[in-house]
């Protein structure tokens, strides 16, 4: 039986089968939609405006379980932090994405971000009303490192650019494949210019 969750996160699908099962049903049950979400494309600089933390780490753990009032399953990474760009942070911080499997029961979201344990990345993350911190901008907020470079993420995402507002900033999509090293000193540069505008 399938149930939409009309709960605090909308996308939510709530799916009682056994898990097992579920990657061989999803496709008939749900009929498509789990289709790539359509989300405001974001510049770099709103991308750093809009994240409270921006770390480069990688991915030690991950686990799902229940948010504190029982009404969503989310999935947690714990994230060894290999150099903290901004925010206030420890030794790891934890990514919260809604989504996972517990007690049998598996709830997606369109458009999830992804984590594999061991994945080194640059994320850029918010603070949601419940405190967890999740990926800026769905996917956008989330760089995979291969080699010395940085791989975007945001291809689960459908980008559009809101009516009635013009491009303005860094385009990510120009980022995608840049040197890790010069990819974060263009964050810290980004991040300098905003201090100091905050400052004035």
């Amino acid at each position: 039986m399938i149930h939409r969750n009309i709960s605090a996160v909308p996308g939510f699908i709530l799916v009682s089968v056994p898990t097992r099962l579920l990657f061989a049903l999803l496709p008939a049950l749900l009929g498509g939609s789990l289709a790539a979400a359509v989300v405001p494309e974001l510049s770099l600089e709103e991308l750093t405006r809009q994240s409270q933390v921006i770390v480069h780490g990688r991915v030690l753990r991950s686990w799902s379980e229940w948010d504190a009032k029982r009404q969503n399953i989310w999935t947690h990474h714990e994230i060894e932090v290999l150099d903290p760009l901004s925010g206030s942070v420890q030794k790891t911080v934890v990514a919260s994405e809604p989504g996972g499997t517990v007690d049998g029961l598996t709830m997606r979201i369109s458009s999830e971000v992804a984590y594999a344990q061991g994945e080194e990345m640059v994320l850029f993350l918010y603070r949601t009303p419940i405190g967890y911190l999740r990926a800026t901008g769905y996917a956008q907020g989330k760089y995979t490192i291969r080699g010395a470079r940085i791989r975007s993420n945001s291809g689960s995402v459908e980008l559009a650019i809101p009516t009635g507002r013009t491009r303005n900033g860094t385009s990510l999509r120009g980022l995608d494949g840049v040197d890790l090293g010069a990819f974060k000193l263009r964050v810290r540069s980004v991040l300098q210019s905003q201090r100091e505008s905050a400052a004035k």
